[in-house]
């Protein structure tokens, strides 16, 4: 990547100018030196110089003194002391830009992707759901010792991978977080959360936020700040667990759904002029996405006044769908394949 490259190639000159100081050096006093000795002139001796130091050796010009051939001596021993420390600068910056890169520190360039700040039992479930709905991300471990098996999970292109405090502006750009679409802040402290979701706000205003909590109070402390989504993992498994003590298939039906790997999806696309059921009143277009990809269309979601959308499932039979209105598709993955090629556009909003 671009940025790579040039954080690479700027660690690289850092080190070498000791090297092409000392270079230099050797050089203008070896080409002294010799002129001193053989009397050439001091074009002839600078040519000799840095054709015995840089090992070519025509042997036009040679010393013929036993002084000068002493001296001769010194120089390519020089010259050899020169290779040495010229590899052993190399071999550095390349080992310290490997293990920068193995660590993520060095930064990615990616694109309209999604940043998962922390890596707690929320991160890990959402890294899993979001490579299997091959979405391109960007995670933020609280600790380096996570960094490699991360990483394992998917290919470099697909998953990128750093270390450190998820809030710290430094951090937040290592992700390329004005590039994101989206940002999933899941810290194991909610204070954390809260410091990282106002820094987001403050780099990349347009990112949409999902912030995870442990406490539900800060739910609307987070709202004011701009988040677009609260999610209190404990709440909703409570009311998981409770719907499972009386009614276990709606639980079950819920869990199957929210996990891109069970063979059936509840998706959303957002619909423009384009689309096939814009402007069609709801029992037209659940007759058109019914009989197209075999989908049902089970609700759907409107920008209200202040830009936020509200969902509503099951809507009145009188609904008219309109541009940018969100509809929410339930379907197998064979016949959601089916109502991709159909509608025309990628999910999401």
């Amino acid at each position: 990547m671009a940025g790579r490259r040039r954080l690479f190639l700027k660690g690289l000159l850092a080190r070498l100018w000791k090297f092409l100081a000392l270079f230099g050096g050797i050089w203008i006093v070896a080409a002294l030196g010799f002129d001193y000795l053989q009397n050439v002139g001091l074009l002839n001796s600078f040519y000799w110089a840095i054709i015995t130091l840089t090992t070519v050796g025509y042997g036009d010009i040679a010393p013929t003194t036993p002084a000068a051939r002493s001296f001769t001596i010194v120089v390519a021993v020089s010259q050899l002391f020169l290779l040495g420390y010229l590899l052993t600068v190399i071999t550095g910056v390349v080992t310290e830009e490997s293990q920068r890169r193995a660590l993520g520190t060095l930064g990615t360039d990616m694109r309209d992707h999604v940043v998962v700040l922390g890596y707690s039992v929320v991160g890990r479930a959402a890294v899993r759901e979001l490579l299997i709905e091959e979405q391109k991300v960007a995670v933020v471990a609280e600790n380096a010792a996570d960094v490699a098996n991360i990483r394992s999970l998917a290919d470099e292109d697909r998953l990128f991978v750093t270390y450190g405090p998820p809030g710290q502006i430094d951090i937040l750009h290592r992700v390329n977080i004005t590039q994101a679409h989206s940002v999933i802040v899941c810290a194991a402290d909610d204070t954390h959360n809260l410091i990282a979701a106002l820094n987001i706000r403050s780099v990349a205003p347009n990112a949409r936020v999902v912030v995870s909590v442990s406490q539900p109070e800060l739910k609307d402390t987070l709202r004011s700040a701009g988040v677009t989504y609260v999610a209190s993992p404990g709440d909703l498994g409570g009311r998981l667990c409770a719907n499972a003590a009386f009614r276990p298939d709606v639980a079950h039906a819920i869990e199957d759904l929210t996990a891109g790997s069970y063979g059936a999806d509840l998706q959303e696309f957002l619909l423009s002029d384009n689309t096939p059921i814009s402007r069609q009143g709801l029992l037209e277009a659940e007759q058109l996405v019914r009989r197209h990809t075999d989908c049902l269309l089970v609700g759907y979601a409107r920008k209200a006044t202040g830009g936020d959308y509200r969902t509503e499932l099951n809507p009145p039979s009188t609904l008219v769908l309109q541009p940018q209105d969100a509809i929410l598709v339930l379907g197998s993955d064979a016949n959601i394949h089916r109502f991709h090629k159909w509608f025309g556009v990628d999910q999401g909003r």
